[in-house]
């Protein structure tokens, strides 16, 4: 018995509609991305929803915009973006069918995001006396380490951004 093959067609076509469902033709086939941060430990918020504590890998719907916030203790938030950019394929001369749909056509950019959370002991402005603002600052990540507050690893890079401010202000 010969199969009608556009009987065969329609039936390939319903079952990727009932494997993938409509989402994946409005936001796009997932894409896997990393998140880092510098100190770790920071909570990830994709779209306001808590997804985890980085670093982190996720996979995230490729043909929209992803707002990333990172959050944590002693550090002022990041907030980055994962967009969606045309990739080598967008180039093709013909581009049309579920390739199209999918958004096979963009990739989410970047791949790594890597964001360096700034601390809240780092100030705005040097101050009257920049030497005793410094050691004011210093003496505050010493007590929130010496408190358990925050990691040896946290206080190092709290220090070296203290001390980079100042640098690059005197």
């Amino acid at each position: 018995m010969k199969i009608n093959p556009h009987i065969t067609f329609a039936l390939i076509g319903f079952s990727f509609l009932l494997l993938f469902g409509c989402a994946s033709f409005e936001y796009g086939v997932p894409q896997k991305v990393a998140v880092i941060s510098l100190p770790t430990g920071a909570s990830v918020y994709v779209n306001g929803d808590a997804v985890g504590i980085t670093p982190m890998e996720m996979s995230l719907p490729r043909k929209v915009v992803h707002e990333i916030r990172l959050e944590k203790n002693g550090f002022n938030p990041a907030v980055k973006y994962f967009a969606p950019i045309p990739n080598d394929q967008a180039h093709n001369f013909i581009r049309f069918g579920l390739k199209e749909d999918l958004g096979y056509y963009v990739d989410l950019e970047p791949g790594t995001m890597k964001a360096d959370l700034k601390s809240e002991l780092v100030p705005t402005s040097t101050g009257a006396d920049p030497f005793e603002r410094m050691a004011q600052q210093a003496l505050e990540a010493d007590r929130r380490l010496e408190a358990g507050e925050i990691t040896p690893i946290d206080h190092k890079y709290i220090i070296e951004q203290i001390i980079e401010f100042f640098e690059s202000k005197i």
